[in-house]
């Protein structure tokens, strides 16, 4: 009976780490997106995301996704306004963009909360963003919440 029990949690544990790590985190590709309260245009838009706002995709219903920010807030965006651009979103009160990838580099400007960058590149713990317009430089990855590594593999932090 001991068997059979520890197979069962074994199995529940596999399955809860394959799920884990099967989570999709894509990113906004339009200027502004409306995420919605339920799967389609005849329901409200809760709040609208900006471009390379990052999201985990928790399901699919047709051609939307249930998607979650990094404070947890969910709702639906339909896949015509989502990429799989690798983009992070200040998760802290601020973050400074520097010329180069360490501390010893100038900070160029600070961003604040909530501002979503597309990712370039990634050295160390240091990625290299932009917002396609003024911004570009590198940032600290635990100031960020998304996908930090643009080479293809997703990371939390």
């Amino acid at each position: 009976m001991r068997y059979h029990r520890f197979t069962a949690v074994l199995a529940g544990a596999a399955l809860f780490l394959a799920t884990a790590a099967a989570a999709e985190i894509m990113s906004v590709s339009t200027e502004k997106a409306n995420v919605r309260e339920g799967p389609g245009t005849e329901n409200p838009a809760l709040w609208q995301a900006w471009r390379f706002t990052p999201f985990e995709v928790q399901e699919w219903s047709g051609e939307w996704a249930y998607v979650k920010d990094f404070a947890g807030d969910a709702g639906w965006l339909h896949k015509s306004v989502l990429s799989e651009t690798p983009a992070v979103i200040v998760a802290g009160k601020y973050a400074n963009i520097r010329t180069g990838p360490g501390l010893e580099y100038e900070v160029t400007v600070s961003v604040e909360r909530e501002y979503p960058l597309r990712a370039i590149e990634r050295n160390g713990d240091w990625l290299k963003v932009s917002d396609d317009g003024e911004i570009e430089g590198w940032i600290f990855i635990k100031l960020v919440w998304g996908n930090i590594d643009p080479g293809g593999m997703d990371y939390d932090i």
